[in-house]
C-alpha cells in the first residue's frame, strides 16, 4: 500500500475534484474520491503570502503503488500553472 501527500496551492477543491474525476475517480459519500486502485482524501485550507490569500488543497493518496503514481502524475500535469 502506497501513501503520497500533495500540497497544491492556487487550485480550489472543486478543480482538484474535477481533475481526479477526469483521471477515473468517483466522488464518495465521505468526501473522498476513489479510482481504480487508489483513494484520495482532500483537505481544504488557504495559503497566505505577501498579504494575498490563495486556495490550498492537500491531497492524501492511498492505494496500489502503480495506481497512486499514475494518478499523482496525472494530477500534477492538470494542476500545473505556467509562470508569467
Amino acid at each position: 500500500m502506497e501513501r503520497v501527500t500533495l500540497d497544491l496551492r492556487g487550485s480550489t477543491e472543486q478543480q482538484i475534484r474535477s481533475y481526479l474525476e477526469a483521471l477515473g475517480g468517483v466522488s464518495q459519500p465521505d468526501g473522498s474520491v476513489a479510482g481504480p486502485g487508489w483513494t484520495a482524501r482532500l483537505t481544504v485550507g488557504e495559503h497566505r503570502a505577501f498579504r494575498i490569500v490563495w486556495p490550498r488543497v492537500v491531497i492524501e493518496f492511498e492505494g496500489d503503488p502503480d495506481a497512486v503514481a499514475a494518478v499523482e502524475k496525472g494530477l500534477r500535469l492538470r494542476a500545473m500553472r505556467g509562470g508569467g
